[in-house]
C-alpha cells in the first residue's frame, strides 16, 4: 500500500471514530409532547360523589292493627259467623225497640279480619306490599319531585335577595315526603258464599295522601281472577308471588300518576 493511500484510510477511520464518540456523549432525545387532542381524551381523575339526597314516603299504618301486615285469608266461615253474631245482636236490640233490624245489611266480606296463613306468615312475600315494594317505588317518585322543587327554589333564592342561610335552606331536599302512604287490603278472599267451591281472589290496595276537603287521597286497588285454593298453595305459593308482582305494578302506575301538586 502506498503512503498516500494509507494516510487516506487513517483519516477516514479517524472521522468515523470522532462521530461515534460525539454520539455517545450527546444528551438523549426528549420525547415530543403528546398532541393536545390526545390529552383531551384522557378522562379526569374520578372524585367520590356525594350521596344523592333521597326523599322517603312516610308509611302510616292508620287503622291497621299490629299483626295485620301479613297476608290473611277470609273464608266463608268468617262471614257466616259474623252474620250470625250481628243477627243475634239485632234480635236482642228488638226486645227493647220492638223492631227487628238485620245488622248484616250493607256488610262486606272484605271488611273482615280473616286469619294469618301460618305456613306462609314468615315468607317475605306475605308482607303487605304497601310496606315494602310500593313504598320504595313511590319514594323514588317523591325524590324526583322534591329534587326539582329544591332546584327551582334555589334558583329563585339566588336572585330574590335571599340571605346565604335562606339560599342554603332552599336547596335542601327533605328526607320525608309530606304525603303519607296508607296500606289497604292484602288478603285472599273467598269468592262465593253459597256452594262448596274453593275459589279465592287475591286483593291489594293502598291510599296516598291525607283526606281533605274536596281532595280525597289517591287510591289504587287490584284483585286477581278467582282461583282454586289448591292452585294458590301449589309450588310454595308461587301464584301468590306472581299476582303480588302484578298488584304492585298496578298500584305503582296508578299512584305515581297523580298530579305533582298532590305530593
Amino acid at each position: 500500500m502506498s503512503l498516500k493511500k494509507q494516510n487516506t484510510t487513517w483519516w477516514t477511520c479517524g472521522v468515523a471514530l470522532t462521530v461515534i464518540g460525539l454520539s455517545a456523549h450527546a444528551e438523549p432525545d426528549v420525547p415530543a409532547p403528546a398532541p393536545v387532542a390526545a390529552a383531551a381524551e384522557t378522562p379526569p381523575t374520578a372524585t367520590p360523589q356525594q350521596p344523592v339526597p333521597q326523599t322517603r314516603v312516610r308509611f302510616n299504618r292508620g287503622s291497621y292493627k299490629p299483626g295485620y301486615e301479613r297476608l290473611r285469608v277470609i273464608r266463608r266461615e268468617s262471614t257466616i259467623g259474623n252474620v250470625a253474631g250481628q243477627v243475634a245482636l239485632s234480635v236482642a236490640v228488638s226486645m227493647f225497640t220492638g223492631r227487628v233490624s238485620v245488622g248484616a245489611q250493607g256488610f262486606s266480606k272484605d271488611e273482615l279480619a280473616g286469619d294469618t296463613l301460618e305456613e306462609f306468615k314468615d315468607d317475605p312475600a306475605s308482607v303487605n306490599p304497601a310496606m315494602s315494594e310500593l313504598n320504595d317505588a313511590l319514594s323514588k317518585v317523591a325524590t324526583g319531585i322534591y329534587r326539582k322543587r329544591a332546584e327551582a327554589a334555589y334558583a329563585t333564592a339566588l336572585t330574590d335577595g335571599s340571605t346565604p342561610e335562606e339560599i342554603e335552606a332552599a336547596r335542601q331536599v327533605p328526607k320525608e315526603a309530606d304525603t303519607p302512604l296508607h296500606p289497604g287490603p292484602w288478603h285472599l278472599v273467598y269468592e262465593n258464599l253459597a256452594g262448596s267451591d274453593e275459589l279465592f281472589r287475591l286483593k291489594f290496595g293502598a291510599e296516598l295522601g291525607r283526606p281533605g276537603f274536596m281532595r280525597p287521597p289517591a287510591t289504587c286497588f287490584y284483585q286477581s281472577e278467582p282461583v282454586a285454593w289448591t292452585q294458590w298453595k301449589a309450588d310454595n305459593w308461587q301464584l301468590v308471588r306472581d299476582e303480588r308482582a302484578k298488584a304492585v305494578a298496578s298500584c305503582i302506575e296508578a299512584l305515581a300518576a297523580i298530579p305533582k301538586k298532590r305530593w
